[in-house]
């Protein structure tokens, strides 16, 4: 069913008139028509609003809440995303399918050994932010999670200590397994760095040590940049949603 998400509405009224964005990608989009339904997700309030639509404009849609619910589609922790900036539709990628699978922030990283250099003149964050509002839609989603504007890698370790706990899955490390660092452990907050396509520098694997990031194997195959986030992802809310 169509999911849009909204801001600073009130999820207790029972019309809400849509703005023109919303509006168009309801009439010219979908081309949706009088009598059908859609679903109204207001931004941080836990709630999803079943809403039917009473009057078609391309500029101000009207719709009637029909149904009021809790969104129980959010997993239990929130975890951010150190996702060091890939080539080509890789990013792209990687914040599609991490959105799907519950993430609540990607920060794009710009570590030692990424092929793509940053450049503040060509920020792709909002059609970063744009992949991700639509994965949202997509997967059933309670929020549109955030993609940040991209940072060194010195600022996103920096971002890391905000998160209670933070892993850094390396292909150096051959000791403790995503497994065995999270395993007893409970946490809310969770940071996950992942690398470039040449994977993390032991220089960089040294820095995230010493500001308490736990590195860890992901088993014995190297998985590609944009695999892996999504993979930590999978593993770590198999192991805390059950």
């Amino acid at each position: 069913m169509t999911r849009l998400f909204l801001e600073n509405i009130d999820p207790d009224n029972k019309e809400i008139i849509l703005g023109a964005e919303d509006s168009h990608y309801i009439c010219s989009v979908l081309r949706m028509h009088e009598g059908e339904q859609l679903v109204i997700v207001p931004i941080a309030s836990g709630l999803e609003l079943l809403a039917e639509v009473s009057r078609v404009d391309k500029s101000a849609t009207a719709v009637r809440i029909i149904g009021r619910s809790e969104c129980i589609s959010e997993p239990p922790m929130d975890i951010t995303l150190y996702q060091s900036v890939s080539k080509g539709e890789r990013m792209d990628l990687t914040i599609q399918k991490s959105v799907e699978l519950g993430v609540t922030r990607i920060v794009p990283v710009f570590s030692e050994r990424c092929v793509v250099k940053q450049d503040k003149k060509s920020s792709k964050t909002d059609r970063w932010q744009k992949i991700a509002l639509e994965a949202a839609r997509q997967s059933g989603r309670g929020i549109v999670p955030e993609v940040t504007e991209a940072l060194s890698y010195k600022d996103a370790l920096a971002d890391s200590k905000n998160r209670q706990f933070v892993l850094f899955p390396w292909e150096e490390e051959h000791g403790k397994t995503l497994k065995q660092a999270i395993e007893g452990k409970e946490f809310t907050d969770v940071g996950v760095f992942i690398g470039p396509e040449g994977g993390f520098s032991e220089g960089e694997a040294q820095m995230a040590a010493e500001n308490g990031a736990v590195r860890v194997t992901l088993g014995p195959r190297i998985l590609r940049t944009e695999t892996a986030g999504p993979a930590v992802l999978a593993m770590l809310l198999y192991q805390m949603e059950l």
